[in-house]
């Protein structure tokens, strides 16, 4: 992690810093079909916003005029998002919910995201209407991972961990698809201290969940 992430990573550890609530927000991971294969519509935040120089996908946080239920406001935020962000208008039907992440507890701005793909609407095409982006177009996700490795973008793990899905699917149609009844298990990143460095861990990592006591501190 970078040197400011890792000191708060441990100040949190320390029981120096409180958990900061998780904001409720939505994503759409915007698909089309290329003469290459899937491609995602991406955009780069300007560097004066939150999260500003790094690669994302429309959306943002869920508003009160999204609506009481929390099931319901997802999806709605996801699609107010897109159209504020993009002018590409969906419906609750074009979404497909294909991952949920929070971010980890020890950081002073959290999120409880839930990202959903859609198949670019017929007769629709994204524009940066909003002008938060200062790029924005449309990638193949493996060109997408290569260009972050290469230093060009920077991704946000859960953006890095959705494109990367995305590589083993042929179409949009086939993308969509393996949404279908597919499992979703919360992702709430943990981190481990060696020392040296502050390492991010995610599900699945051999010492995860690391350093973070959670609720148990």
């Amino acid at each position: 992690m970078p040197a400011p992430i890792a000191e708060r990573a441990r100040a949190f550890a320390a029981g120096g810093l409180p958990v900061v609530p998780a904001v409720p927000a939505s994503t759409v991971g915007l698909l089309r079909d290329g003469p290459g294969g899937v491609e995602v519509y991406v955009h780069v935040r300007h560097l004066g916003m939150a999260f500003g120089g790094m690669l994302a996908f429309p959306g943002g946080k869920v508003d009160p005029v999204d609506g009481p239920d929390p099931a319901e406001a997802f999806v709605r935020a996801a699609i107010r998002e897109t159209l504020e962000e993009t002018g590409v208008l969906l419906t609750p039907a074009d979404l497909v919910p294909w991952a949920h992440w929070i971010t980890p507890r020890f950081e002073a701005r959290r999120y409880d995201t839930w990202f959903y793909l859609a198949a670019l609407p017929d007769g629709q095409e994204p524009a940066d209407v909003s002008g938060e982006a200062s790029e924005v177009g449309w990638v193949r996700p493996a060109d997408a991972l290569a260009r972050a490795d290469a230093g060009e973008w920077v991704l946000l793990p859960p953006t890095a961990v959705l494109l990367t899905s995305l590589t083993a699917v042929a179409t949009v149609a086939d993308a969509l698809g393996a949404g279908v009844g597919r499992r979703i298990d919360t992702v709430l990143p943990g981190w481990l201290d060696d020392g040296a460095q502050v390492w991010s861990l995610l599900p699945g990592d051999p010492d995860y969940p690391g350093d973070d006591p959670g609720d148990d501190r």
